[in-house]
């Protein structure tokens, strides 16, 4: 599959299934209001420079997207959808 336009196709990143005290947390409550993905694919068009292959983005917990029937739970979704993403942790200074 190609995408056309400024589109992506993200992989959804495991949930955190403890709280940071070590509570377990039902799958319906994990996470907040943001969802992390792992960018597979950028369209054609795709218009965010700063965005490449196998970085980690952020969205909303409820945003716009098609869902792939395919059991991945992989996500097409549009750029704007995009709300950040995780940037690697500077080396330590020596």
């Amino acid at each position: 599959m190609r995408l056309l336009g400024d589109r992506l196709l993200l992989s959804p990143l495991p949930v955190q299934e403890r709280s940071a005290g070590g509570i377990v947390l039902p799958q319906g409550q994990a996470g907040d209001v943001m969802m992390w993905w792992k960018v597979d694919q950028l369209g054609s068009k795709f218009s965010k420079p700063e965005v490449k292959v196998g970085d980690t983005v952020v969205t909303p917990l409820h945003f716009t997207h098609t869902t792939l029937e395919d059991g991945s739970g992989r996500k097409i979704v549009d750029s704007d959808q995009i709300h950040g993403m995780l940037e690697p942790e500077p080396a330590p200074a020596n």
